[in-house]
């Protein structure tokens, strides 16, 4: 299948960054079946790549047909930025993403949802031990309308609003485990996700309300996102070997690693000014 955040056509000439290997075109190359899917077109394919081309004991390279780099593609990065569709397909492509990894993601799940309780009170005591951290949660999060203290040393762990925002964050990491990654819909949550951490309210209603979202700084939510993609990956590894194989354990983590890089992504694309 052809994205749209692709500028090359069909019938451009393809050259291959390797030497001594024909140019091919898009039409041929395509036909390999080499793309990963876009979120509309359910994952069906994974890369397929062939090995790079060899050379005898005079350091001369083959000159086989087929080149090891599919083709060099030529993307549009006004669409990355405008579409969300174009950039999670750009995403789910450079990432290798696959219905394999999403059918193994829900494979472990069941391993590791008993510890998303724990994970999150866990990181609510990570992000206590900062006060930089802390302080984001003295302002009134969206949709929470009880009390709030005065003072930061008045936060507790047990505060109305961080209860509140545990159960938010039990959702999304229950999410991340069970979604359907075929459906855009998917992407879409993710995608609010990462806006309503920025002061900006993704939701009509609540920008009708007049309901504040919260405003961190993208230093912490990529700090956050990378204690949590280490929480699981742990749980996973200590999965006994009895119930899930060292092979499944390695795709899992490899399939969750995609899932939260892509999330960091559409986290940061919110922040960051890009070209």
């Amino acid at each position: 299948m052809e994205h749209s955040y692709l500028k090359v056509t069909a019938n451009d000439e393809i050259s291959c960054p390797y030497s001594g290997h024909i140019p091919r075109k898009q039409s041929d190359a395509m036909s390999d079946g080499s793309r990963t899917a876009s979120p509309s077109s359910s994952h069906k394919q994974k890369s397929s790549y062939s090995s790079p081309p060899t050379s005898d004991h005079d350091g001369r390279t083959s000159s086989e047909a087929t080149c090891p780099v599919v083709f060099t593609q030529e993307v549009d990065p006004l669409l990355l930025r405008k579409s969300l569709e174009d950039r999670v397909a750009y995403l789910t492509d450079f990432l290798g993403f696959t219905s394999d990894d999403s059918d193994m993601i829900t494979k472990v799940a069941p391993y590791v949802n008993d510890i998303i309780p724990e994970m999150v009170d866990d990181m609510y005591a990570k992000l206590f031990e900062f006060d930089i951290t802390k302080k984001v949660f003295m302002n009134r999060n969206q949709g929470f309308d009880g009390p709030l203290p005065n003072r930061l040393e008045d936060l507790t762990l047990d505060s109305p609003q961080i209860k509140f925002r545990k159960v938010f964050m039990k959702s999304w990491a229950r999410r991340v485990l069970t979604s359907d990654y075929t459906t855009g819909k998917t992407w879409a949550y993710m995608d609010k996700v990462g806006i309503m951490h920025t002061g900006v309210s993704p939701f009509k209603h609540q920008r009708t309300m007049g309901i504040k979202p919260l405003n961190v700084p993208y230093r912490d939510i990529a700090l956050t996102m990378g204690w949590i993609q280490s929480i699981l990956q742990t749980a996973l590894l200590q999965v006994p070997d009895s119930q899930l194989s060292m092979a499944d354990k390695i795709a899992a983590i490899t399939a969750i690693n995609k899932v939260m890089w892509i999330q960091n992504d559409l986290f940061s694309r919110h922040y960051i000014d890009e070209q």
